[in-house]
């Protein structure tokens, strides 16, 4: 009875992460990750990882292989996703939080349920994509986030260039443009900070219009591509401040209306994986249950 019961447990935590991972189910609310950003508390999952799997990530990560390429690409993407790890260590942790499950593979066989066994393989397996999705799930949601915030962005903007209004000089452009990303960074929210702040940097150390190209690359939005297209005519003495003004316009509306989407939908969403996620319940139940019943009825004979 003992590991009908094991295993009706790991089957309806794997039912669980297998729906969020397939229909990403979110770990919270929109409206409170937008009010909670920055105070958002450590969660006891958090707590567990950093106190039995953190110590172990950093010796485990020297035996992880990369290509340097790919790994000097990761690291860019874990800096934008908040997570302070290098690649290795990512990839580290996400196979120590796998092994941590194979132990219940030996309590399955010392009660005797050789059979199941297999199970916590699948178990670990589904705990290794989990966290290997994690830095993905991180980047879409800051990439929502930005995509919110970036109408304000674009009116700074234009604020900042009716004082250079009527200039025709390159030179004064460009260092307005400078100004302008460092004013903002001083207003800007944690989930943009990064990419001004790169941005900044690469004006500085490069030049005008690789940084701004780079800056496009990174956020991957198309309304940050109509952003960067003016700004780079503007640097080369082109008039866009209609052009910006209308930009800034439209993205109010699209991340109103974001908004409000994500937010109508977020109900349904949570609905609609509830149900496989119940028949995993609902299966693995009737399975201890049955054999329980079977059992019994098998002794009065």
């Amino acid at each position: 009875m003992f590991y009908q019961i094991i295993v009706f447990v790991l089957l309806t935590a794997a039912g669980f992460l297998i729906c969020r991972q397939i229909l990403k189910i979110p770990k919270q609310s929109m409206k409170k990750n937008l009010k909670n950003l920055q105070t958002e508390k450590e969660k006891a999952g958090a707590k567990l990882l950093k106190i039995f799997v953190m110590p172990l990530v950093k010796p485990v990560s020297r035996f992880i292989r990369i290509e340097p390429e790919k790994e000097v690409k990761m690291a860019a993407m874990l800096r934008r996703g908040g997570l302070v790890l290098t690649p290795k260590e990512y990839y580290a942790r996400a196979v120590i939080c796998a092994v941590f499950t194979l132990p219940l593979s030996t309590l399955l066989l010392a009660i005797g349920a050789v059979k199941l066994a297999p199970v916590t393989l699948i178990f670990s397996v589904i705990v290794y994509f989990h966290f290997m999705t994690d830095l993905k799930d991180k980047l879409k949601e800051k990439k929502a986030l930005i995509e919110i915030e970036l109408p304000s962005f674009v009116r700074s903007i234009l604020y900042k260039l009716e004082d250079v209004r009527g200039s025709n000089e390159k030179s004064v452009v460009q260092v307005d443009l400078i100004q302008i990303f460092e004013d903002y960074l001083k207003v800007s929210s944690e989930v943009f900070y990064y990419d001004v702040a790169v941005l900044i940097m690469e004006m500085k150390a490069k030049d005008i219009e690789t940084a701004l190209r780079n800056f496009n690359e990174r956020i991957g939005l198309i309304e940050v591509s109509f952003l960067v297209n003016a700004l780079i005519g503007l640097y080369r003495g082109e008039h866009q401040g209609e052009a910006l003004m209308y930009l800034a316009k439209d993205m109010d509306i699209k991340a109103k209306e974001a908004l409000r989407k994500n937010l109508n939908k977020l109900p349904g969403k949570i609905k609609l994986a509830s149900i496989p996620l119940v028949v995993v319940t609902l299966v693995s139940l009737l399975y201890v249950i049955g054999s329980h019943l079977i059992r019994s009825v098998g002794g009065l004979f």
